[in-house]
Formats: structure tokens, sequence, C-alpha cells
């Protein structure tokens, strides 16, 4: 642009010393001076325009040097974010290498234990068969004897109703055996009673029979 502007400069003024070196003309002398006054608004312009077009690109320099260290910013953060992620993604995929053959393991042992949990569950199972057929039979022995003990409660207690239908006969003639033995004992008492009267009856007999005979005794001298 600047080569340009000098060049338009250089004919302008090759333009006026060719229309100095004419005869002068009061015609042409005033067309020069509108001429030089319309070149001269025109390189006016023209600088005008070339002072705002070297700010406009000064300014688009700047730009470009702010944008292009912005770029570069950027660029380089990328770069930089662009390492960190790759740092990570790789430590990630390290981990989950990791957690993956710790998860297979566990999925090894686990199949193991549910192998075993399964032989342990079907042995229990059929042991539990077993022991249920077992516990069957005792269950049938055990109803039958219930059933043999109902039976022989049955008969128990017809047994027990005799006993005590007995048990209250021998409670009736124990009673009855009670009174006779306290009517007995009256009696006895009695008894005893009246052989003591009659020992003493005896006594007194014999002693009055005794003092008769004395008495006898006594009165017969007196009568010989």
């Amino acid at each position: 642009m600047e080569e340009r502007q000098l060049t338009t400069n250089q004919l302008f003024e090759e333009f006026i010393q060719l229309a100095n070196k004419q005869a002068p003309d009061p015609l042409i002398d005033e067309e020069n001076s509108v001429l030089e006054s319309t070149l001269n608004q025109i390189v006016a312009l023209f600088n005008e325009r070339a002072t705002r077009l070297e700010r406009q690109q000064s300014e688009a320099r700047r730009i470009n040097s702010k944008y292009m260290e912005t770029i570069r910013e950027l660029e380089q953060s990328v770069v930089d974010e662009s390492d960190d992620l790759k740092m990570e993604y790789d430590k990630k995929v390290a981990l989950l290498h990791e957690e993956r053959a710790e998860l297979e393991n566990q999925i090894t042992q686990l199949s193991e234990e549910k192998t075993f949990l399964q032989s342990t569950l079907d042995s229990e199972q059929n042991a539990f068969k077993e022991e249920l057929k077992v516990h069957k039979k005792l269950i049938f022995d055990l109803e039958g004897k219930v059933k043999q003990l109902e039976d022989e409660r049955t008969q128990l207690n017809r047994q027990n109703q005799s006993l005590m239908d007995v048990v209250d006969d021998l409670k009736g003639r124990t009673r009855r055996s009670d009174q006779l033995e306290e009517e007995n004992q009256k009696l006895h008492l009695e008894v005893q009673l009246l052989r003591r009267e009659k020992e003493a009856f005896e006594n007194r007999m014999k002693e009055q029979i005794e003092l008769a005979v004395l008495r006898e005794r006594n009165h017969q001298p007196d009568h010989s």
C-alpha cells in the first residue's frame, strides 16, 4: 500500500511539473488550481486513509499478536491438559486393570465357593431328607405310642375310678370301723367300770360276810 501511495504522489508531481513547463494559460492555471486543490484533497484523503490503515494494521498486528499469544497459551494449555488427561487416563486404566484382575480373582473365588456351597447344600439336603425319613418314622412310632398311651390312660382312668370306688367304700368301712372301735372302747370302759364295781361290791360283800361271821362268833359264847 505504501509503494502504491508513493507511486501515485510521483505521478501527481510529474503531472504538475509538466503543466508548469507549458505556456501559461489563465484557464489552465485555474483548472490546475482546481486540480491541485482536488489532488491535495485526494492526497489528504489518501494520507488519512493510509494513516487509518496503518492504525488498523497496527491494531490488527497487536490483536493478531495477542491472538497468536492466546493461541499459543491455549495450545500449551491444551497440551498440558492433554498430558495431564493422558497421565490420569493411564492411571485410571492401570487402576481398572488392577480392579479387573481383583474382580476376576473374586469371581473365581466366588465361583469356587459357590461350587463348594452347592456341594455342601446338596449333601445337607440329602442328609436332611434322610433325617426327615427317620423323623417321620419316629413321629409315626410316637403317634402309635401316644395312641397306646391314650388307651392305657383310658384303662387307667377306669381302674382309678374303680379304685376310687373301692377307696370310698373302704373309707365308709373305715368310718364304720372307727365308730365300732369307739363303741368297743366305750364298752371296754363300761366293762372295766363294771368289773371295778363288781370287785368293789364283792369286796364289800366279803367284808360284810367276814364282819357277820365275826359278829356271829362273838355272839355264840354268850348263848352257851
